[in-house]
């Protein structure tokens, strides 16, 4: 879920009407923080990155793109519960993040759990599979047209110190067991199909101790993207939005 913004539909596609460079448009303000970070890598210096503020704003921006078609515009979005459901008709020109999340392709790029020391590795992922169960039972009330709550951290479905659901935060949300087949699917490709942002809490929440040496007072989630965008390795999910953004905006600069 983006930090809230006060841009509006309206005046979004006023801003882009009267733009005369490249466009990018993505969901909030923490996807322009990362976004801002890989246009620079591969290159993309002349386009402007516009927080919509949400995915139901970049989408109705979307279906006004014709309001704005003198320019080329790239619309990036997260997947969120269309990961499981399917993506709805009508929006196959947006680039989708591969995971849940713009964070969830993020996360699964830097392999940052190596930060974690060995002793830290078994608590890691038994809170992993506790929360598993959790967003299980949420992608299940999703699916048959229900409202679970998902802007949740991760502290409140696992307190800190220990490893399992909260029971008074079970019985709040209504949790029953959800199919066992829908934990494992989870469970088994969870660096995509978890909550990017839960991910990247709990992490917060093992290497804000001592022993890492961080900061507590000024280690986050940000400190982490930062950290992930700068880790050696090639971010194979995140070059991919980047080339399909390269590609959109080269197409319409070759359209007569």
């Amino acid at each position: 879920m983006p930090t809230p913004n006060p841009m509006t539909v309206d005046r979004l596609v006023g801003v882009l009407r009267s733009s005369h460079k490249p466009n990018i448009v993505v969901e909030g303000n923490d996807d322009v923080i990362i976004y801002r970070e890989l246009t620079k890598r591969i290159g993309i210096l002349e386009v402007i990155l516009r927080p919509s503020g949400g995915r139901d704003n970049l989408l109705q921006v979307y279906e006004r793109r014709s309001e704005f078609g003198h320019i080329p515009v790239a619309f990036i979005a997260d997947q969120d519960m269309w990961l499981f459901s399917g993506i709805e008709q009508g929006y196959d020109d947006i680039i989708w993040t591969s995971g849940y999340s713009i964070e969830n392709d993020l996360y699964s790029d830097a392999d940052l759990e190596r930060l974690l020391d060995e002793n830290e590795t078994s608590e890691h992922q038994q809170i992993l599979d506790s929360i598993s169960t959790w967003f299980a039972f949420a992608v299940e009330e999703y699916l048959a047209g229900n409202s679970p709550a998902l802007n949740l951290h991760c502290d409140q479905m696992v307190p800190p110190g220990k490893t399992e659901l909260d029971a008074d935060f079970c019985v709040r949300q209504g949790f029953r067991t959800p199919n066992p087949n829908r934990v494992q699917q989870i469970r088994s490709a969870y660096q995509l199909l978890l909550r990017g942002k839960q991910l990247f809490q709990l992490l917060v929440r093992f290497l804000s101790k001592p022993v890492h040496g961080f900061q507590k007072a000024s280690f986050n989630e940000h400190t982490l993207y930062s950290i992930a965008l700068r880790m050696p390795e090639a971010h194979t999910l995140l070059d991919r939005l980047m080339v399909e953004v390269k590609r959109k905006i080269a197409a319409h600069q070759q359209t007569p």
